[in-house]
């Protein structure tokens, strides 16, 4: 397996972990009666699409170089 496909899977493993963790806390934060749950999304939304977008990014840049390494083969 090479460096890149490694690198995929990692990343990709990590944003589920991640998109899970952060349903899980939402969820959570949603149906407890102690938690006003516009400032929770209202401070989750940022992160979350940060952290997306990065992830996002690292696979399609790898997958955008290991395209380019096959055209100018």
């Amino acid at each position: 397996m090479k460096v890149s496909d490694q690198v995929t899977i990692v990343c990709c493993v990590s944003l589920a972990i991640v998109l899970m963790s952060t349903a899980g806390v939402c969820l959570y934060a949603f149906f407890d009666p102690r938690v006003d749950n516009a400032s929770i999304f209202k401070m989750v939304e940022p992160a979350f699409n940060m952290i997306v977008g990065a992830f996002v990014g690292t696979i399609a840049g790898i997958k955008m170089g290991r395209d380019d390494k096959n055209d100018g083969a």
